[in-house]
């Protein structure tokens, strides 16, 4: 029995629909429908060092040494002083083109956009919002939300490093003929299961009716695009 992961688009005015992806790595789909459960992972960071490391005594601290009284001499005093350090200039931390560190989605969507010959999407912090809203709120499965200033929705499961797995092979694959898929679905897809014939995401994501785009994803595990 193969297991699915889900997918789920909806738009204003019209109902949601649903197409699947095939088994993840210790990912568990039950029950049918939309429901998607993943094991919780716990990963814990050790330090390099301890937080008492500067202020750990030194071992000459111990019982230092008395040094001897120098002799006088004639020579000028040394003039020597340290140089001023030279000014270090600080790049400017990187663009992760989504609020609330979701990844640089924008890369994926600006190039699938070009790639097909689509005007381009702006991205828009209301629609990110939105999307992070709909992602926290999916704890029982794939929940739609059409929030105030969304006109159209997809969700899918996901983490924040497979992004162009889900926008590609989950959603834009739903038509491999799309204009600068380029066959590319033959892998892309893999681990996705359109056998349904499910085609809204695709048709969403390659519309000209929408202009402005938003994604999120949440501890839950899913991923959402809210456009307008």
């Amino acid at each position: 029995m193969q297991l699915v992961k889900t997918l789920s688009v909806m738009a204003l005015a019209t109902g949601a629909v649903v197409a699947m992806p095939a088994a993840h790595h210790k990912r568990e789909w039950r029950g049918g429908g939309n429901r998607w459960w993943q094991p919780e992972v716990v990963v814990s960071a050790t330090p390099t060092f301890d937080g008492n490391f500067f202020n750990r005594p030194t071992p000459e601290e111990s019982t230092p040494t008395p040094a001897e009284a120098p002799e006088e001499t004639s020579a000028p005093a040394d003039s020597w002083a340290p140089a001023a350090p030279s000014a270090t200039p600080t790049s400017a931390p990187a663009d992760t083109g989504a609020s609330g560190g979701q990844g640089n989605y924008m890369a994926v969507v600006s190039k699938m956009r070009a790639a097909g010959g689509l005007p381009s999407f702006t991205q828009d912090s209301t629609l990110e919002a939105n999307a992070l809203k709909t992602s926290t709120e999916s704890t029982n499965g794939l929940q739609h939300q059409l929030n105030p200033g969304t006109f159209a929705q997809v969700l899918a499961p996901g983490s924040v490093d497979n992004f162009e797995s889900v926008y590609v092979g989950g959603w834009l694959c739903e038509i491999p003929s799309l204009p600068g898929l380029n066959g590319i679905c033959s892998t892309a897809a893999q681990g996705w299961d359109h056998s349904n014939g499910e085609t809204g995401h695709a048709d969403v994501l390659s519309s000209t009716k929408y202009s402005k785009i938003g994604c999120a994803i949440s501890g839950t595990g899913v991923w959402a695009c809210d456009l307008a």
